[in-house]
């Protein structure tokens, strides 16, 4: 199974429309890891027309209208949890949008793949038997200046992380 991970879009619409256009039928569900920021940017999620785990950022501020604007398809964890969990093909996941606690989630030993946000950096390394993941960012800017944006594509078969560029 191939699981689109993405996160950090902050309303780059531009970005996000090249990402849900870059996806082909080979990925089944995605994982979101926060930051979509305007309700208006979840909407994008129900283009991907796959099933999409998400969680909430620091910079989502109107937590109903991203529910909402998400569609059906939208999986988010409830608004009191600082992470969402699922088990797909075959692999028990976590995901996040801080660092420090995706690495404290990797750290338990209890999940296959921990995957987190907020930086902006790319990040693909394993903790103990855990692949901990950051796909980079949607929108392509960390702190005022461009950086390369991304997203990272989950081989559950192959328990590997791909990035691939937004150009």
């Amino acid at each position: 199974m191939k699981i689109l991970i993405f996160s950090d879009s902050h309303d780059n619409i531009w970005n996000m429309q090249k990402l849900v256009d870059s996806i082909d039928d080979s990925i089944e569900t995605a994982i979101f890891c926060g930051d979509a920021v305007a309700p208006f940017m979840s909407s994008y999620f129900k283009e991907l027309n796959i099933p999409v785990y998400a969680c909430l950022g620091n910079n989502d501020e109107d937590h109903i209208g991203l529910l909402k604007m998400g569609g059906e398809n939208v999986h988010w964890t409830n608004l009191s949890q600082e992470y969402g969990e699922v088990e797909l093909g075959g692999k028990k996941i976590a995901f996040c949008h801080y660092p420090k606690l995706g690495e404290l989630l990797a750290g338990t030993g209890d999940y296959d793949l921990v995957c987190h946000g907020h930086t902006h950096v790319v990040r693909s390394e394993f903790i103990s038997s855990t692949l901990l993941c950051n796909p980079g960012s949607v929108c392509g800017i960390k702190v005022g200046r461009p950086i390369q944006a991304s997203y990272a594509v989950y081989d559950t078969s192959k328990n590997a992380i791909e990035i691939t560029n937004i150009d």
